[in-house]
């Protein structure tokens, strides 16, 4: 039997839109819960495909060109299979660094278009997920001691940036934006905070599964708690008091209780849901939440800037009103809206039926050269697009000839009108030749556009041809 492990990961993208970007890299390194590394470091390339340009600056920044990723990747569905090797061993424990935002997103995305459950790999085999970013954001705020926290943003907050935590602690971090560098400089990074902080370590990684932070979360009563978030960055710190009045799902919204309270009693619907001091987080994502008493420690409050009185005040508009939840879920069926396209909907709130989830299972089992033939019937029509895309994407080779004039008029198509973020070809190729004309670009960035062009003008031929 295994016994308990960490497995740390990074990504490097070929752009910041989960939904429409694509991986470029994945490295992973696997530890026990001691943080000493008990596996080999696994690297993975994943093929980029005709219906997709990449982000320019994305690939300046980490110097993955879409050739290098076509020489050394794979297609989509063998580089998921080979991560969720690594995710799914029994009672691992996924994390990486901002990765619940970034990483785990994209990995999400992945897997739902590639008709893989994108949840299970956070819950089966007693598998989780965590992130290391509030761990550092809380001992900033709650223990500092003994960590440097020197570098700041433009407007003078803390930077919590992996690179300016590693030189500020002297950790080495040489090659920034390589994945395998990025996971080796997380895992030190957490080794200095376990061996600083000790119980702050192991109060998150306590809490970090699901099921133990919705025991911490008391909506009836409204029982405040300390929340550490990116949305509450200041010069102050990450962390303000809130007190949950709402759970939907896997989301809490709450109240940041350092904001006027009053707006709360007259709102009703979606307006309660858009009062300045809503706030919400997910039982799923690992959100850091501490008791109130953790404040009682002396300057802790001051520093934060937290003041008791107007916290005390705010609770008690809140506790006072016995309306406040009702109007909540009367509320909430206003709040979210969809997106047309079947590779937007990830969060579209409909349920996969259990045909479907049938249906999804069986094309798992298929060969690739069969998988369009089935003839499944899916109460969901996104499926139907799903699949043919996924397809097109791993196994073009076995489209019909019919069907390849298809997939290239989707090619086509998504290269002039990309989905969300995305920019259509003739921007792409105007916007490199903007930056080749540049005096400023060097050496190392010229190759690279110039990659990009070539790559840009092979996407063009092959949908257009």
């Amino acid at each position: 039997m295994k016994k308990p492990s960490i497995f740390w990961y990074d990504l490097e993208t070929f752009g910041t839109n989960p939904q429409v970007d694509r991986i470029a890299q994945m490295a992973g390194i696997r530890t026990d819960q001691d943080l000493n590394i008990i596996g080999e470091p696994l690297v993975l390339y994943q093929r980029p495909t005709p219906d997709y340009l990449p982000s320019i600056d994305a690939c300046l920044l980490t110097g993955i060109t879409p050739q290098t990723a076509m020489e050394k990747g794979v297609d989509e569905v063998e580089f998921l299979n080979a991560v969720m090797k690594e995710f799914m061993v029994p009672d691992t424990t996924v994390t990486g660094f901002n990765s619940m935002a970034f990483d785990d997103e994209f990995i999400r995305n992945d897997l739902y278009k590639n008709l893989f459950d994108p949840y299970r790999r956070e819950y089966a085999n007693g598998c989780s997920r965590w992130d290391v970013i509030n761990l550092v954001r809380a001992c900033h705020d709650l223990s500092p001691e003994g960590i440097n926290f020197s570098h700041k943003t433009e407007s003078g907050n803390t930077s919590f940036k992996l690179v300016h935590l590693t030189e500020d602690n002297g950790i080495e971090q040489v090659g920034a934006h390589d994945a395998m560098v990025d996971v080796y400089a997380t895992i030190n990074v957490t080794k200095l905070i376990k061996e600083k902080h000790p119980d702050l370590y192991a109060w998150y990684f306590r809490i970090h599964t699901k099921n133990e932070v919705r025991k911490l979360v008391d909506i009836q009563n409204h029982t405040p708690l300390l929340l550490t978030s990116v949305g509450f960055t200041s010069r102050n710190g990450c962390t303000r008091p809130v007190a949950p009045v709402f759970i939907r799902d896997n989301t809490v919204y709450a109240f940041d209780l350092t904001k006027d309270a009053s707006p709360l009693r007259d709102a009703s619907g979606e307006e309660l849901f858009r009062i300045d001091g809503m706030v919400r987080f997910a039982l799923n994502k690992a959100p850091f939440l501490a008791p109130m008493q953790v404040l009682k420690k002396p300057g802790r409050s001051e520093r934060l800037g937290i003041s008791s009185s107007t916290t005390e005040r705010n609770l008690d508009i809140i506790r006072r009103d016995e309306s406040l939840i009702r109007r909540f879920a009367e509320g909430a069926g206003e709040y979210r809206a969809t997106q047309a396209d079947p590779e937007l909907l990830l969060y579209d709130e409909t349920f996969t039926s259990k045909r479907d989830t049938l249906n999804l299972s069986i094309l798992q089992n298929t060969k690739p050269a069969d998988k369009l033939f089935k003839n499944l019937i899916f109460d969901q029509n996104k499926y139907h697009e799903l699949l043919f895309r996924q397809v097109g994407r791993n196994w073009p080779q076995f489209l019909t000839d019919e069907q390849k004039g298809l997939w290239k008029n989707y090619c086509a198509t998504r290269i002039l009108q990309p989905l969300g973020t995305g920019i259509d070809y003739y921007t792409y190729m105007r916007n490199i030749d903007e930056k080749l004309e540049s005096r400023s670009v060097t050496g190392k960035e010229k190759l690279i556009l110039l990659a990009l062009r070539a790559y840009g003008e092979s996407v063009y031929n092959y949908a257009f041809t």
